[in-house]
């Protein structure tokens, strides 16, 4: 279903990277599907209900666009989906994290060791396109979130692969596991 991707972007610093293929979506001439954007930084990450993600470099941070179908997704289907994501993006952190209790909070998070480390959020702009935004916390260090997100860790404590393992991770080696395992996905 996202390989092999068709379009592709990659910026050093974006608002959002939904919002992003939302705009690509809108053009007359869209792009060739699947799409992916990926941005090395976010300035306005958001989650489901507008909440805010906090992006510090070193995440993956990126969104496919692709083409909803009845052979394959429809858009009813759509919240369903982003529990198989989850998944996948568990079994990928599971080769990196093996000894971290890794799991799935209802609706588009997943959790290692009781703190969120990845949201997903998967949108629908037209009724023939979707937009599956996965951020996953990488090499991005705790002590580097700006004063105005310490806040949201009291209500949401978050971490990160590195925080957790103590090493870096190569974020695009990362990536493309991440790619192939949602390219695995049988859905229908």
């Amino acid at each position: 279903m996202f390989l092999p991707i068709q379009t592709l972007e990659y910026h050093e610093e974006l608002s959002s990277t939904n919002d992003r293929v939302q705009e690509l979506l809108r053009r007359t001439v869209k792009p060739k599907m699947p799409c992916l954007v990926v941005a090395k930084r976010q300035t306005a990450g958001r989650g489901r209900g507008n909440k805010r993600w906090w992006s510090g470099e070193g995440a993956i941070l990126m969104s496919l666009g692709f083409e909803l179908s009845p052979e394959f997704l429809t858009r009813d289907q759509l919240p369903l989906f982003s529990a198989i994501v989850a998944q996948s993006v568990i079994k990928v952190l599971s080769r990196y994290l093996p000894t971290h209790q890794l799991e799935f909070h209802l609706p588009n998070d997943v959790y290692a060791d009781g703190k969120k480390i990845s949201g997903i959020l998967l949108e629908s702009p037209t009724p023939h396109y979707a937009v599956l935004g996965i951020g996953l916390n990488v090499n991005n260090r705790l002590i580097d979130i700006p004063p105005d997100f310490l806040a949201d860790l009291a209500v949401r404590p978050i971490t990160s692969m590195i925080e957790l393992c103590g090493t870096e991770t190569d974020i695009f080696l990362l990536m493309g596991e991440l790619l192939s395992e949602l390219q695995a996905v049988p859905f229908k």
